[in-house]
Order: structure tokens, then C-alpha cells, then sequence
């Protein structure tokens, strides 16, 4: 059961001047529902815009990033095939010539034992058998 706004008894019907009163709150609600929603999607293609140039920035210098890696990397191994091309210095002095020396012959007897004194291993205090 309705109650009066006014009053607050109880009444049978509202009267036209408190339905429309209802009906405007409502209109009134869904309009600031709606401005949320308006701005919440400003805010979330604001921020998928921010991310996109953010991203896009970070490409951009880690390709450039790989471009000057790639031309380092290029330098260096053209200055190594190029030190490769150039003629080795002949150095002065004659090489000097080892006479072949005979390999000695493995020995084959078995090792010979030293002998030594068996000792009995000494008894520990703790008891042990």
C-alpha cells in the first residue's frame, strides 16, 4: 500500500502529482546511470588509447633497439673477415726444428711392493669389538 508524502498515512492511490513525481526520480536516475556509463567508456578508450601509444613506443625503441645490434654486430664481423684477408706477418727468424727424440719403451713389470711393518690397529677407549 502507497503511503502520502506529505502525511505518511496510507492512501489507496497516489495522487497524479506524486506519481509523476515517482516517474521523474526515476528519469532522473536513469540519466545519471547513463552519464556513468558515458563517462566510464570515455575513461576506458582514454586509457586503450594510452596503452596503445605506450605499446607503440615500446616497439618502436626495441626495434630500433635490434636495428643498432644488428649493425654492431655487422662490424664486427666485417672487421673480422677483413683481418682474415690480410696477409700474415712471415716473422724474421728461421723456425726452429725439434730432432726426433725415440719414445721410450713402456715398462712392463709389475710394481714392486714395498714392505712394511704390520701394525695391530690400535684399541679405542669407547668399547667397540
Amino acid at each position: 500500500m502507497p503511503y502520502c508524502q506529505h502525511c505518511g498515512g496510507e492512501v489507496d492511490q497516489l495522487p497524479a502529482v506524486a506519481a509523476a513525481e515517482t516517474v521523474s526520480a526515476e528519469v532522473e536516475i536513469e540519466k545519471i546511470r547513463a552519464e556513468k556509463e558515458i563517462a566510464i567508456a570515455r575513461i576506458t578508450a582514454r586509457q586503450d588509447r594510452d596503452w596503445n601509444e605506450t605499446h607503440l613506443e615500446v616497439a618502436t625503441i626495441e626495434a630500433e633497439a635490434e636495428v643498432a645490434a644488428a649493425e654492431a654486430t655487422a662490424e664486427v664481423i666485417g672487421e673480422v673477415l677483413a683481418a682474415d684477408d690480410e696477409p700474415a706477418e712471415e716473422p724474421d727468424a728461421e723456425p726452429v726444428i725439434v730432432a726426433d727424440v725415440p719414445e721410450a719403451e713402456p715398462d712392463l713389470a709389475p710394481p714392486v711392493a714395498e714392505s712394511h711393518e704390520s701394525t695391530p690397529p690400535k684399541k679405542s677407549g669407547w668399547g667397540f669389538s
